[in-house]
């Protein structure tokens, strides 16, 4: 089935070059354009659209407050903002309400890719219900403690790019937002960055502050997700011991510095799904009856529920967002490798394996009884052996707790 890809833009040479650019596609998409925000609402109100591609500055509806009305009228699209402008308010505004953000004018084959990717990745969810879900997320919590350090540093008069940066690297949503912010054509830079710090330095403190004190595209953990017997504390800590492990594990089979810091980020993210299904009314209730009723694990529970799990749900909203396939893929799959295409040593690995490992309540059982583990995964990489290298190293990360 063909997707349908709205283009919205108020300048008619621009309109022109796009229906020139893109006739190619008209196999594979249904398109549709717009001359302004209004006409787009409209199309929109009398066609199914997966995907909107805007123009940030357009007079009488900019490009955010279209996307804005877009998030909340019409979840399931996929919100795309072309911008050819450094208006720093503007960009920081659009983050809140755009998936990602190109550079105008923007090559035909970063345009095609983008959309053809963001549609790829649709197909991880079956479940229209989470995609509209997951696509009008406005928010999400940060922990607590983190959440109040960074918004006191911010107002600071001696605020430090360092203390933001181990800050950030601390929290789930902080570092996903961060990153996908970074990669936007708002900066252009020329490789995708996955380092948090590295994230901050390049962003500075008067841009962390706009999105922090003024935009709030953080929040602390509190209302509607107060959820008895869910703890985001747990949820953080389990996220940075993999991280943790992810990175040692990457070291000891001396694979290159860039796989190691990405499965560290990869590890941190790998459950940042669960904290986007919290936004389901009810969901962790249901989840606890099922598992008790059934005598079954999380996973199974969240496919029988939802016809999909965290990890997908995570990897999705993340590609969105523009974060690196290593990462995405990491994440998506971190309890399915063997789908991975890849047979070698990869991010994947790392993290299946850390999460796995941690997950094990006792290891004096043989390696080959690792239950948490994917041992026929582990063999066709030819693995197995290194499996007691990377429990002790399991060991001792748990024994030194988490120390960034």
């Amino acid at each position: 089935m063909k997707k349908a890809v709205l283009f919205v833009d108020d300048e008619v040479n621009i309109i022109q070059g796009l229906k020139r650019m893109l006739r190619s596609m008209r196999f594979e998409w249904d398109l549709f354009f717009a001359e302004s925000g209004e006409e787009a609402l409209r199309v929109l109100s009398q066609n199914h659209i997966d995907v909107i591609v805007t123009d940030m500055r357009m007079p009488g509806m900019e490009g955010a407050e279209l996307l804005g009305k877009v998030m909340n009228d019409y979840p399931h699209v996929i919100r795309i903002i072309l911008t050819g402008h450094s208006n720093r308010e503007i960009n920081l505004r659009s983050t809140k309400v755009a998936h990602q953000s190109l550079a105008k004018p923007c090559d035909a084959d970063t345009l095609k890719n983008t959309i053809e990717r963001s549609c790829m990745l649709r197909k991880m969810l079956k479940n229209e219900k989470i995609v509209k879900l997951v696509n009008g997320i406005k928010d999400l919590p940060s922990l607590p403690s983190l959440y109040n350090l960074i918004v006191k540093e911010m107002q600071s008069p001696d605020a430090s790019l360092k203390r933001v940066g181990d800050i950030i690297a601390q929290d789930i949503t902080m570092t996903a937002k961060v990153l996908q912010f970074v990669n936007s054509a708002f900066f252009a830079l020329p490789q995708k960055i996955t380092a948090p710090q590295q994230a901050v330095t390049l962003l500075g403190l008067d841009i962390l502050k706009g999105l922090v004190l003024y935009v709030q595209v953080f929040s602390t953990f509190k209302g509607d997700l107060e959820l008895k017997g869910f703890s985001l504390g747990k949820l953080w800590k389990h996220s940075m011991l993999v991280a943790i492990l992810a990175r040692e594990i990457s070291l000891i089979e001396s694979a290159k510095p860039k796989t190691a810091d990405e499965a560290f980020i990869a590890g941190m993210l790998h459950d940042f799904g669960k904290l986007l299904l919290l936004k389901i009314p009810g969901h962790y209730y249901r989840m606890k009856e099922y598992i008790n009723k059934n005598k079954c694990d999380y996973l199974d529970a969240e496919y029988e529920l939802l016809d999909t799990s965290h990890a997908e749900v995570g990897a999705y909203l993340l590609g969105l967002w523009g974060i690196p396939d290593n990462i995405v893929g990491a994440v998506a799959l971190h309890h399915n490798p063997m789908k991975a295409m890849d047979k070698q040593f990869s991010v994947l690995t790392a993290v299946h394996a850390a999460n796995g490992l941690l997950e094990q309540r006792d290891f004096s059982c043989a390696d080959n009884d690792l239950s948490s583990i994917d041992i026929k995964y582990i063999r066709e990489l030819n693995l197995e052996s290194k499996l007691m290298d990377w429990v002790e190293c399991c060991m001792r990360v748990r024994k030194n707790g988490i120390n960034i």
